[in-house]
């Protein structure tokens, strides 16, 4: 009897996360949900229990058109060819299947978008947001509230980073600071600005009342209950504050454009892009040499807002 499919992702997922470039947990999820995608596409495609011997260049082209008729955006359409080129990549090596029938498969163009930055007003209203009581929220937490604006927006962390800080992490003192764990478990120094710094150490007193047994491996950001914050609960967090302040919510991770604002902040004051990399933790200096364009449309659009144009105008006269 021939291979099931999703036994063989199975596999590949636990190789993943046994040995060479080591995948976090968030990541096996996001591949885990991937998968199941293809299995339902590739089903509609067999009529049945998809095997490996199913995945043909023929049948994935087919479930992809499918997945285009669906109305699937070409940037989930490209994360799952993504996905699926890996799989069959690794089911080749493992000579479980002869070749690799996603070579010849070319993946759908995701459109060019820019990083969404907020502007200064924007993260000044979402901060006195945080402050307030959220009127829904039982309990709420504006001291927790605030601290994850604080560390997605001037540490320009993601959201799953911010998930993972643990009590260590955070390095008070004259140079305050945190160490991040990013993606494939590497580790950078992102320094704080004291005032942000002056900020989680108000909120450490109440994390420490819910959370009275603690220890430097604990972690840094708590629900009221004492459970640690995870990625979607931050993401739920900001999307309600978001909401509250009136700012209409970007596309994609909600988080995630308060990383945006970090690092076109960071270019549009003239910090080197190769130190931006760092802060980021990018590994390639291209994945943030798009905050170069974005800072460039972020100073453009100042420039050319009405208050900036009567001021030099009045210069000029």
């Amino acid at each position: 009897m021939s291979e099931l499919f999703v036994d063989a992702a199975r596999d590949w997922i636990a190789e993943r996360r046994a040995v060479g470039r080591t995948i976090s947990t968030e990541t096996a999820k996001a591949y885990r949900g991937d998968i199941a995608s293809w299995q339902r596409y590739l089903e509609a495609q067999t009529g049945a229990s998809v095997r490996v011997q199913d995945l043909t260049s023929p049948v994935i082209k087919a479930a992809l058109a499918e997945m285009n008729n669906a109305g699937l955006a070409p940037a989930s359409r490209r994360r799952l060819v993504t996905t699926l080129r890996g799989l069959c990549r690794y089911l080749v090596l493992e000579s479980r299947l002869p070749t690799d029938p996603t070579a010849a498969i070319q993946a759908p163009r995701a459109p060019a978008r820019l990083p969404v930055a907020f502007t200064d007003g924007q993260i000044s209203a979402l901060l006195e947001t945080a402050k307030t009581e959220d009127p829904q929220a039982r309990p709420a937490a504006p001291l927790l509230d605030v601290a994850i604006v604080l560390i997605l927006a001037a540490g320009g962390l993601r959201a799953s980073e911010a998930a993972g800080l643990r009590a260590l992490d955070y390095r008070p003192g004259d140079e305050p600071s945190l160490r991040v764990v990013g993606k494939g478990r590497k580790a950078r120094t992102v320094p704080l600005d004291p005032g942000v710094a002056a900020q989680i150490d108000t909120y450490l007193p109440w994390r420490a009342e819910r959370l009275p047994e603690q220890s430097d491996s604990s972690p840094l950001l708590i629900r009221p209950d004492g459970r640690a914050l995870t990625r979607d609960t931050i993401s739920y967090r900001v999307n309600r504050l978001y909401a509250r302040a009136g700012i209409a919510k970007p596309e994609g991770e909600a988080a995630h454009a308060l990383r945006h604002t970090y690092a076109v902040s960071m270019v549009d004051v003239g910090v080197p892009i190769s130190e931006v990399q760092q802060l980021l933790g990018h590994e390639s200096i291209a994945t943030t040499g798009i905050y170069l364009k974005a800072s460039a449309t972020h100073l453009r659009a100042a420039s050319a807002a009405p208050s900036a144009a009567r001021l030099l105008a009045s210069k000029l006269t």
